[in-house]
């Protein structure tokens, strides 16, 4: 009875740690707010580009017999009576338009007004993967960039979200300017994987970072590898902790994250339950009090560390957590409650 109540007890001190939210995502937190302040400033300044699969409707003002709904093939061209085929692909609606003004021009028509109207967006499709809200495939209906795209997909999943993405294309045999050279896949040869940095891009304002997406393009978020460290025991709110991302913890800094040392602590006491390259379960004793008070040196917390600091009224249960948390490291429950 007594193992079974410490093992949800072990669980509570886990979940709850959630809700105080000590680095879970912490260095990304307005990434989102900054996402929807910069996506669509510029999709005005260039219209769609038309491709194989989309559904126009070309027109002429004041000539009802001529309005025709046509798919553009395979090829990128599309086949008008009295003109025969034109290549509509790689131009913009209002391109086409000229196109078709001009070959009308003199020869049916005098000074046609051609409207070309896309009723179906087909031809460019992008796909955004991983840790955003809402993963799946996007028509893109005139140019965006990668924040863009990460805005339509409802922006990121915070709590895991790494801080880069990856837009995967075929490659066009030039470097994308102002961001890190692109690595090619083993796969293929003509597939190009760039990394983008979203903490510059984001926090440091590096906008040449927020490259255009092309049609085809898949981008992924990755989702982060969350590294803990466990605080139990005479704490004020024991549970999980996130090791942030290129950052260190001090063993002081954690214990402040779990709210500081109860009345009831003896913080001279402390254990450290460290595993090693091996596996191996290493205890430390560890006087938390005089490194607090910095009669003695700080050190740093290591991923998957236990600090442990006892009490005298929670001495017994503080050692079975001990003996339960390292056993469910990696078991669902523990990661369930925390993700």
């Amino acid at each position: 009875m007594f193992k079974r109540s410490v093992f949800w007890i072990a669980i509570w001190s886990v979940s709850t740690t959630l809700s105080w939210g000590q680095g879970l995502g912490q260095q990304n937190r307005n990434w989102n707010e900054q996402i929807q302040q910069l996506s669509f400033l510029d999709r005005s300044a260039s219209q769609y580009r038309l491709g194989a699969g989309d559904l126009i409707e070309v027109s002429i003002f004041g000539v009802e017999d001529f309005n025709y709904s046509l798919r553009i093939d395979s090829l990128g061209q599309i086949n008008l009576p009295f003109i025969g085929s034109i290549t509509a692909a790689g131009l913009t609606p209002t391109e086409l338009g000229h196109e078709l003004k001009s070959t009308l021009e003199g020869r049916l028509i005098r000074n046609p007004q051609v409207s070309v109207f896309v009723k179906e967006y087909r031809s460019q499709p992008v796909f955004v993967l991983g840790a955003v809200r809402q993963p799946g495939q996007y028509q893109m209906v005139y140019q965006l960039n990668l924040i863009d795209v990460i805005a339509m997909a409802g922006g990121l999943e915070i709590e895991r979200a790494a801080d880069y993405a990856l837009v995967r294309r075929r490659g066009s045999g030039t470097d994308n300017e102002g961001i890190n050279p692109s690595r090619t896949n083993g796969e293929s040869a003509q597939l190009e994987v760039v990394e983008i940095d979203l903490k510059e891009l984001l926090e440091g304002e590096d906008f040449s970072l927020n490259i255009p997406i092309q049609g085809g393009d898949v981008i992924h978020i990755p989702e982060r590898k969350m590294e803990l460290f466990y605080v139990v025991g005479e704490v004020t709110k024991p549970g999980a902790f996130e090791i942030p991302p290129q950052n260190d913890v001090f063993v002081s800094q954690a214990v402040t994250w779990a709210g500081g040392p109860m009345k009831t602590a003896k913080t001279d006491k402390g254990i450290l339950v460290r595993y090693n390259g091996k596996g191996e379960r290493q205890e430390m004793a560890v006087n938390f009090s005089d490194i607090i008070q910095g009669k003695k040196s700080d050190f740093l917390v290591q991923p998957n560390d236990i600090i442990f600091i006892p009490g005298s009224t929670a001495k017994s249960l503080g050692y079975g957590l001990l003996q339960i948390i390292p056993a469910t490291l990696s078991g669902s429950i523990i990661w369930g409650a925390i993700r």
